[in-house]
């Protein structure tokens, strides 16, 4: 026996052995040179950057993460300048590849920073074109510190210098970049120990489960010898497969059940509330969709959107800096002039403002053109803004006076709004009415009330509908006044 263990003991490799592969070679090399991430929550639990990948998988995570994402792609966008053709062609070609350029610059949200790669074409009409844009593997990547992109080839310790060596080709995206930690800081790493607890405490209720879910099959044999044991034995497994079992009449077979509504079942239920909860607080920035249980209010759903907007705003200011240089390599490759993009900011009202805005205007009050450029964000050139002098305000029935004294309402004692419709009908003008002799041609012509109201509408083509009104009234009463004293003398 002891000769068996040398024997092992002189083929057991040292444990620094595997340092010498082949592999391990190739990842020493790659790893030389490359600044430490100082990460603590990494460095903590023994991950790379790249691996909270993971995260992505789980349910929660993802949603509130598409979520976020969603409210970036939905955002506005548009171009200051407008330079006619190019313009045009800026704006066609950033709709077809905005998903793509939105999508691969906000990875850096969750990951800390995110590289993409454009390729460009010709085409037909010998302009610089997007062929394909994408995200590439951060790993392949080291931001530094003095603004600087570092790429290493597989299989070699090679350093190249992407911005000198590529321009115009790859575009860097980070969150929150310091001098200490150029990779940016990863939104998923505060979501790490979260996912590892959440992630593990739903294995272990699941084997909890799968072990009491079923009751538990208790058989007892009555002076039964160890083949008759074995026999039940085997008869109990069968019947959890097959829910049938043939015993013995001396023979006994009894259930155990387990109580699921007990501590056991709250507990992991309250934690797997706390964990959500924690989830959608670091990336939506609140908790409104499963915090309130049914005792939402309008304040709380103010909240939640002022919220929202706040995270959507900042992850536009972060990806605004990496499209625009994507515009900026079209135009210097095409001879372009400057393009200015815009992701979203301007083109947002405030609807509180715009109803403040329009009960000032219902006051009388006037804004200038400055006041509604900086406000709204309209340029004076595309839109006809302020008030002309020359055009007269349509009245409008607010049931308030403007007149400082009005000596005829308190004469005839009319409210404010009867006032209001006395002053709106005196100025109408005069209603027009038929004359004798149109009445007397119009019933003569006519010998049903539909006939009389057609020739009518010959008669005056160009009346309003009150007009038409009120002269067919007249029309109808004179022809029954006229029919009326025909009858009396015919008798």
């Amino acid at each position: 026996m002891a000769k068996a263990k040398e024997a092992k003991a002189k083929k057991a490799k040292p444990k620094s052995a595997g340092l010498m592969t082949e592999v391990a070679v190739e990842a020493l090399s790659f790893a030389m040179g490359r600044a430490a991430d100082i990460d603590e929550v990494l460095k903590q639990a023994g991950v790379s950057r790249q691996r909270l990948s993971v995260l992505m998988a789980d349910d929660e995570i993802g949603q509130a993460m598409e979520t976020r994402l969603d409210a970036v792609l939905n955002a506005p966008w548009r171009f200051v300048e407008d330079q006619g053709e190019q313009t045009l062609f800026l704006k066609e070609l950033f709709t077809r590849w905005h998903f793509e350029i939105v999508t691969g610059a906000w990875d850096a949200c969750p990951f800390g920073y995110s590289v993409m790669e454009a390729n460009y074409f010709i085409d037909e009409n010998n302009r610089f074109s997007i062929a394909e844009i994408g995200t590439k593997p951060m790993e392949w990547f080291e931001p530094k510190n003095t603004g600087a992109l570092i790429f290493r080839k597989p299989q070699s310790n090679t350093e190249i210098d992407v911005f000198k060596t590529y321009p115009l080709k790859f575009f860097l995206t980070r969150r929150k970049p310091s001098y200490k930690q150029p990779y940016g800081d990863p939104l998923l790493s505060k979501l790490y120990w979260v996912w590892f607890f959440k992630t593990n405490s739903t294995k272990f209720w699941v084997k909890f489960l799968e072990r009491f879910g079923s009751p538990l099959l208790v058989g007892k044999v009555k002076d039964g010898e160890q083949e008759d044991i074995d026999a039940m034995t085997t008869a109990l497994l069968n019947a959890h497969t097959q829910s049938i079992l043939s015993i013995d009449a001396d023979d006994d077979v009894s259930t155990v059940g387990t109580n699921f509504s007990g501590a056991g079942a709250s507990a992991f239920e309250a934690f797997d509330t706390v964990m959500t909860r924690r989830v959608q607080k670091v990336v939506l920035g609140q908790t409104l969709t499963s915090g309130t249980d049914g005792t939402g209010s309008r304040a709380l759903g103010e909240v939640h959107e002022t919220v929202r907007m706040d995270k959507r705003n900042s992850d536009l200011r972060m990806i605004t800096p990496v499209v625009q240089d994507i515009i900026n390599a079209l135009c210097l490759l095409n001879g372009f002039e400057k393009h200015t993009i815009i992701l979203g900011g301007e083109q947002d009202l405030n609807v509180k403002v715009v109803e403040r805005d329009l009960k000032l205007k219902d006051l009388g009050v006037q804004f200038n053109d400055q006041y509604i450029i900086e406000t709204y964000g309209i340029k004076p050139e595309h839109f006809k803004v302020g008030v002309a002098s020359n055009i007269d305000p349509v009245k409008q029935f607010n049931a308030l006076p403007h007149k400082a004294f009005s000596f005829k309402a308190s004469a005839n004692k009319l409210s404010a709004a009867q006032l209001e419709v006395e002053e709106l009908t005196d100025g109408q003008g005069d209603l027009q009415l038929l004359t004798n002799e149109q009445i007397k041609k119009l019933t003569a012509e006519s010998d049903t009330p539909e006939a009389l109201a057609f020739n009518l509408m010959q008669l005056i083509p160009s009346a309003t509908q009150s007009q038409f009104t009120a002269n067919l009234d007249q029309a109808l009463y004179a022809a029954d006044v006229l029919g009326y004293a025909m009858a009396e003398d015919g008798q």
